[in-house]
């Protein structure tokens, strides 16, 4: 699945590629992305178009950050590292 961010004026933020949205509020937003989880600050944030079927969402309001991170492995429990 392709993945892509438009940003025009740091308010109108569109983003394709979307898997799953964990949380939506005014001032974050989760996801999980084709690239990996994503983390979207910023301040009256709005969901302005959201499309499962099509993978897209639309997020206007003041963006401060958009930030990438590594999906989060299962950890093994300590009785399994325990006894490796």
């Amino acid at each position: 699945m392709e993945h892509s961010i438009t940003l025009k004026d740091r308010s109108n933020l569109h983003i394709s590629g979307i898997e799953h949205i964990y949380s939506f509020n005014d001032k974050k937003v989760e996801l999980r992305t084709s690239a990996g989880e994503m983390v979207i600050e910023g301040e009256n944030l709005d969901m302005g178009k959201l499309s499962l079927d099509e993978s897209v969402i639309s997020v206007e309001g003041t963006i401060n950050s958009i930030v990438y991170s590594k999906e989060r492995k299962p950890q093994e429990s300590f009785i399994k590292r325990l006894f490796k």
